[in-house]
């Protein structure tokens, strides 16, 4: 009966343990991450001011399901898929991607890229990564900011929207 008694006390204790550590390791409130977003770039006039941001032809698409894929349309030709594979957010202003496919860096192909992210209104998302290695294999061990605009839909059809 002692015997049985401590079996229960110790699967207690442990059962009580793993849930405090599968509790801290989601201590944090998930980003709204998934959607449609548009690379952007800052243009200006003056070199002291950010300037206005303009929109490019570069898109990411990040899915409920967990996967993201990484476009670009190319002006009267169509559009082409550059990347893809699966994310998880994984901290407060990180999430990874596990890339499966990219043609614009290759080298990342089977790895788990880490992107950190700071959100501006819940509207652009500021991403920066770092890259070990260029495609040769030479060290380059540099960081790549990317500003992202989520994709909305407009309350109306445009009227000058070109199809």
């Amino acid at each position: 009966m002692k015997r049985h008694l401590l079996f229960i006390l110790v699967a207690m204790v442990l059962l009580m343990g793993g849930g405090k550590v599968m509790a801290q390791s989601s201590d944090f409130t998930p980003a709204k991450l998934s959607g449609i977003w548009q690379m952007c770039f800052y243009v200006s006039g003056d070199p002291n001011i950010p300037g206005e941001l303009k929109p490019s032809n570069s898109f990411k698409i990040l899915s409920d399901d967990g996967k993201f894929t990484n476009m670009t349309m190319i002006p009267n030709r169509g559009a082409i898929i550059i990347g893809s594979g699966t994310y998880k957010q994984t901290a407060p202003n990180a999430f990874t991607e596990h890339v499966e496919k990219n043609l614009h860096l290759p080298q990342l192909v089977g790895v788990d890229n880490v992107l950190e992210f700071d959100m501006k209104g819940g509207e652009v998302m500021i991403v920066k990564y770092f890259v070990q290695k260029d495609l040769e294999g030479n060290e380059i061990n540099s960081w790549y900011y990317e500003t992202w605009k989520k994709v909305k839909m407009p309350a109306t059809y445009p009227k000058d929207l070109v199809r």
